[in-house]
């Protein structure tokens, strides 16, 4: 696979976005990849195997996609099928969810998360590289952990994200997976996170260089500094209130009790929205002109983050996430 060459490694998340004319957009200029989650809509690898089809070079990134509601066999199976069918361009982004997800949507009980997501990754990884021999597992025992002879995969190891936010996951992920990826994390504690992925490579004899840092992050753009401030409160307030326990927890912990019971409490989304102070939501998103906003990710780059994955507001409609698309693309060597 030819990858177009850059000064800096930009992905971008389209959302829950199954746009074609905006995949084909993020890959003329030039991001390293382009990646999409499913929550409770459209699944993750159908739309992937979709962009597949209108692309030759960006990679194709799901996360994140849970591990409750399809076993660790069928997942390797669906990232498997991808990887062949983009010529080697999948990543795989797991992650726990939330009891939201898993038992309301799905209907299974939330128990034992990491535990399981260790052995989702063992388990994937097995499949990939072809071992027949039985696994004796905590969650599952398949007498096989092997494709049938007829198909062979791309390739027998795809990168394995997890999205992490707590202490244990995080070292979890530096123990396991190829690369982190939290979203909506306040970048005033991403340094000590840095050291909780390092700890956790070094338990398993890694090198914490050897995990992608990866990161979603929220990027509202607009000379107008108060929208763009509105754009990004609004997006953060779904999930501190649609997610109670999760988003608004690790705020919670970075110092911000206050504003984040203020917008538990509101009685509208708007009201929450306004509860939420500029250095919270600074801490969050990106958020100001495309310069601004620039400036920013170059002082995440310098704090340690590898991989970028930018995403609009989801109160953007089409043309303002092409827009983000297009302020926040890396810059080519030429």
């Amino acid at each position: 696979m030819q990858q177009r060459m850059t000064t800096e490694r930009v992905a971008v998340s389209i959302g829950l976005m199954d746009d074609l004319d905006l995949v084909r957009r993020a890959e003329a200029l030039g991001y390293e990849s382009v990646w999409t989650g499913e929550g409770q809509g459209l699944a993750a690898f159908g739309k992937l195997e979709r962009w597949a089809t209108v692309t030759d070079t960006v990679g194709l990134g799901a996360s994140i996609v849970n591990v409750f509601s399809r076993s660790p066999a069928a997942l390797a199976q669906e990232v498997a099928t991808l990887d062949v069918h983009s010529g080697g361009r999948a990543s795989l982004g797991l992650g726990v969810a939330h009891p939201g997800v898993v038992e309301g949507f799905h209907g299974m009980a939330f128990e034992r998360p990491l535990a399981r997501l260790a052995e989702y990754v063992t388990l994937i990884r097995r499949y990939l590289r072809g071992e027949a021999a039985p696994y004796e597992g905590t969650f599952f025992s398949p007498e096989r952990t092997s494709f049938w002879a007829a198909f062979e995969p791309e390739r027998a190891s795809i990168p394995i994200y997890n999205a992490a936010l707590g202490p244990a996951n995080v070292r979890l992920t530096g123990e396991l997976a190829d690369g982190w990826i939290p979203y909506l994390y306040p970048l005033d504690r991403f340094e000590e996170a840095l050291g909780w992925l390092a700890a956790g490579a070094e338990r398993a004899g890694r090198d914490p260089d050897e995990v992608d840092v990866a990161m979603y992050l929220l990027a509202a753009i607009d000379d107008d500094p108060d929208a763009a401030h509105r754009a990004a409160a609004h997006h953060v307030v779904q999930y501190f209130r649609g997610i109670p326990g999760f988003y608004d927890r690790v705020a919670e912990e970075a110092g911000f009790e206050s504003e984040v019971e203020a917008a538990r409490a509101a009685p509208t989304d708007e009201e929450a929205a306004a509860a939420l102070g500029d250095d919270l939501v600074g801490q969050l998103a990106l958020v100001g002109t495309r310069e601004e906003v620039r400036g920013q990710l170059a002082d995440l780059r310098s704090a340690g983050l590898d991989l970028p994955i930018v995403r609009a507001p989801m109160s953007a409609d089409r043309d303002g996430v092409r827009r983000t698309i297009e302020a926040l693309a890396p810059e080519a060597d030429g």
